[in-house]
């Protein structure tokens, strides 16, 4: 069989739910968060995983480690230093609205073009892109024929789909939507993989309080798809 990548996002965050930036902030997984993650790793029971590679960061772990544990092939996830979502330095802990208030409208225009945006001590988005096309590129050169899970943030995975698709970055964040426990699929050789799905939730339902999320780890209400919460 070909090489298949399932790129997760990590399950819900109280700062998800408060809809405040995380950024590289190191927040741990909500009651709702851990229901999430449980829902993946039966999702991926059915599944013989070759392996689980995840983002340094709790949220991510928590979920690759409910991955593997509902997997039951005896995984271990790999932890993969840049994986981890993009440092939003002074916007990290505030909702939109407080990032508004204390740097003059800076989210909304966030809102309309991301990289024209320069966040205080934040990492500049375009060496954000460049660790997120190596580390994936790391990821995917190592693999032999078979399934794969990535557990990583919003921000990672629509910075490797505009990749894949040759997408203008801007435009996908504003109309990617990636929710918390959200599975995308890309299946192919190292250098061209092709995108399978993205953002699949079914076996979240019934789950309350799953709101629609976006990109940089961010939660609900801000009129992007893919914003900074992730």
């Amino acid at each position: 069989m070909l090489r298949r990548c399932y790129l997760v996002r990590h399950a819900e965050t109280a700062w998800n739910r408060d809809n405040r930036l995380q950024g590289c902030s190191d927040i741990p997984l909500s009651p709702l968060g851990h229901e999430q993650a449980k829902r993946l790793g039966a999702f991926f029971a059915g599944i013989h995983l070759k392996g689980i590679f995840t983002s340094p960061l709790l949220r991510s772990r928590q979920t690759a480690a409910a991955i593997a544990a509902g997997n039951g092939h005896g995984l271990r996830p790999v932890i993969r230093e840049e994986l981890a979502e993009v440092r939003l330095g002074a916007w990290e802990g505030l909702t939109p609205e407080e990032v508004d208030a204390r740097f003059d409208g800076a989210y909304q225009r966030w809102r309309s073009q991301p990289s024209s945006v320069r966040i205080p001590k934040a990492e500049r988005l375009e060496a954000f892109r460049v660790r997120v096309r190596r580390a994936l590129n790391q990821v995917l050169a190592g693999l032999v024929d078979g399934e794969y899970v990535v557990v990583s943030h919003g921000g990672v995975i629509a910075a490797w789909l505009a990749d894949l698709l040759g997408a203008d970055y801007d435009a996908l964040l504003r109309r990617l939507r990636l929710d918390n426990a959200g599975v995308t699929a890309v299946e192919g050789p190292e250098r061209a993989p092709f995108v399978l799905w993205v953002n699949f939730t079914r076996h979240l339902e019934g789950l309350s309080d799953c709101s629609p999320t976006t990109g940089w780890d961010q939660s609900r209400g801000t009129g992007a798809t893919c914003s900074l919460t992730a």
